[in-house]
């Protein structure tokens, strides 16, 4: 993971403003845009390219579909 400036765009393309307020920048792996969830502690992982969602899983990074990774940072799923 690697710190840059700061890169909304991915969130704020999925979100509605007053949401993003909710996420912390937390870095870059890659292409993917890392966010942390302030309530839930869970990232939310976007690929600032394709717009496509991932989780981080055993030492690596899967894709997950949309609503999945919406949910899991929501501590819905």
């Amino acid at each position: 993971m690697e710190v840059r400036e700061p890169d909304w765009r991915p969130l704020e393309a999925v979100l509605a403003p007053h949401a993003c307020e909710d996420f912390m920048y937390m870095g870059h792996a890659g292409d993917l845009v890392l966010y942390k969830h302030r309530d839930t502690r869970r990232y939310l992982n976007i690929d600032a390219i394709t717009g496509r969602f991932y989780r981080y899983v055993d030492g690596g990074y899967v894709e997950v579909e949309r609503d999945w990774g919406l949910g899991h940072v929501q501590g819905l799923i």
